[in-house]
């Protein structure tokens, strides 16, 4: 289990807030209106606050778009199925999110690296949206290992027990 001090006064910290605007002829063409956007920043946690905002949207509208968590620096050639470009370090995804439109939401992404880069990708007909990202900073404990070291004691006690009573 996960345990997380997120009420702790500092455990997060703000790394990403902009406006992105669209260009509204790319709707002509049943493309996003807004361009994906790379964070311009890596992050070491893999525990998000995700806030997305727009006073130009629908109210049926529902969703901003998918957050995408990258992992850099992955040994593969790429070069073999795109055909072109070096052989080498690539970015690959790792996981994603959908992130609700008008919502603050918490994001817990697998941890796979050090440190991940993110990705988000608009709603191809959302004209703007507001972007704001908090990285967790504060303490981060899990207890799943500790768990499993409990359940293994009790297993060999039982097989113990079962034994015992096997051999009367």
């Amino acid at each position: 289990m996960l345990d997380l001090a997120l009420a702790e006064a500092g455990a997060f910290r703000l790394v990403y807030a902009q406006k992105l605007i669209g260009d509204k002829r790319n709707a002509e063409i049943r493309a996003p209106m807004i361009d994906p956007i790379e964070l311009p920043v890596t992050i070491a946690s893999r525990i998000l606050i995700v806030s997305a905002a727009s006073i130009k949207a629908r109210p049926s509208w529902r969703v901003a778009g998918t957050l995408f968590q990258q992992v850099g620096g992955v040994g593969i050639d790429d070069s073999i199925t795109y055909g072109f470009g070096p052989s080498g370090a690539s970015v690959v995804d790792v996981g994603q999110r959908r992130i609700l439109l008008n919502n603050t939401e918490l994001h817990v992404f697998p941890k796979f690296a050090t440190e991940h880069r993110f990705r988000f990708e608009a709603v191809r007909w959302l004209p703007e949206v507001t972007l704001g990202i908090w990285e967790y900073i504060g303490t981060e404990a899990d207890t799943t290992e500790e768990l499993l070291q409990t359940v293994k004691v009790d297993l060999v006690r039982i097989e113990a027990k079962i034994n015992q009573l096997a051999n009367q």
